[in-house]
């Protein structure tokens, strides 16, 4: 079980790109292999409806609701 927190300007890490948030999620669980985290991390964004170019990008550079998604993503890898 994972917490997706109401406000993800607090929970999202504004250091981290998208897909080393998300990466660090998958990592921690153990489930995907090193070199399946890439993988992994393009299937989380496509399941929460968001495009690949987004993974490059800082939290700051998303709109509220597009955080929100990025937080289910890690959720989603738990």
């Amino acid at each position: 079980m994972q917490i997706v927190f109401q406000n993800p300007d607090r929970s999202l890490n504004p250091k981290e790109s998208v897909a080393q948030s998300i990466a660090r999620a998958v990592r921690l669980t153990g489930l995907a292999d090193r070199a399946k985290v890439g993988a992994e991390v393009r299937s989380l964004l496509d399941r929460v409806r968001l495009p690949q170019r987004v993974a490059d990008l800082y939290p700051a550079d998303l709109s509220g609701g597009e955080r929100q998604r990025v937080a289910v993503a890690r959720a989603l890898a738990v």
